[in-house]
């Protein structure tokens, strides 16, 4: 009878030690979830402004406007994704990511549109807050 209650303590012990490491498991997947998602919007739009050609001032998928070369000042346009991709102009319930595109200045003649694209989770955070997430990614497009 011992036994099988020093038995039975130490599955509870068990137990109580999975039941800690579940939780952290849980929310380290959800974490590279929200990387992977963030990763892959970044490389959808970076792959939609590569697309648009030169002398066309919007994108073609997103509806991203494209300062004409040279770009004079910094230009910032906010898009936000819900958790299926999906991008709206303004932040509404279910969107989960900010997009932040600055539009970098440059010089006068032949120089490339240097865009900063910064993504933050959740969207309704303050994105300068330390618990927010963040991906960044920097593009150099040929558009003269």
């Amino acid at each position: 009878m011992v036994e099988v209650t020093l038995a039975l303590g130490v599955v509870a012990i068990s137990m109580l030690a999975i039941l800690g490491l579940l939780a952290a498991g849980s929310e380290v997947n959800r974490t590279a979830t929200d990387q992977t998602a963030s990763s892959d919007i970044l490389s959808a739009v970076a792959n939609d402004l590569r697309a648009t050609p030169g002398p066309t001032a919007t994108s073609l998928g997103y509806g991203i406007t494209i300062p004409s070369n040279p770009v004079a000042s910094e230009t910032r346009t906010t898009l936000y994704f819900n958790s299926a991709g999906e991008a709206s102009t303004s932040q509404v319930s279910g969107s989960r990511y900010r997009l932040v595109l600055t539009f970098l200045p440059t010089g006068a003649g032949r120089f490339a549109t240097r865009v900063s694209l910064r993504m933050t989770w959740p969207a309704a955070a303050d994105p300068t807050n330390a618990n927010t997430q963040s991906a960044e990614m920097f593009l150099a497009l040929d558009r003269n």
